[in-house]
């Protein structure tokens, strides 16, 4: 019976370790959604407790292409400058599966990376 449920206990451990890991694009997600809120800082982009979703696609240099905002702040303005202070933004070390491919970044309050590989 120990055998078995010291199995058990480790069979759970290893699952809630694998849940855990994070893909490459995963982990480019999260630095690009860290980098942007940065970025909007420094831009004096407020996004007052709101969350708004970025998509754009992601150039081999980690470039970040083609930005539009796909859930917006609720302010036409505020869109627009989030559009503007992330046309520039380039993360390091894009995964190959994600070159070509787009990217949606969550930011503001309850932001949650969803990266999409192509």
């Amino acid at each position: 019976m120990k055998t078995l449920l010291v199995a058990g206990v480790g069979a759970l451990l290893f699952t809630a370790a694998a849940a855990q890991a994070t893909t490459p694009v995963q982990q480019f997600a999260s630095r690009a959604e860290a980098q942007a809120q940065a970025k909007l800082g420094a831009a004096g982009v407020n996004l007052n407790g709101q969350s708004v979703a970025v998509r754009a696609t992601v150039d081999g240099d980690g470039r970040l292409n083609a930005v539009h905002v796909v859930s917006s702040s609720g302010s036409h303005d505020t869109d627009a400058a989030i559009e503007t202070a992330l046309r520039k933004l380039t993360v390091a070390n894009a995964p190959p599966a994600l070159v070509g491919g787009a990217i949606t970044l969550h930011l503001g309050t309850g932001a949650a990376e969803q990266p999409a590989a192509r």
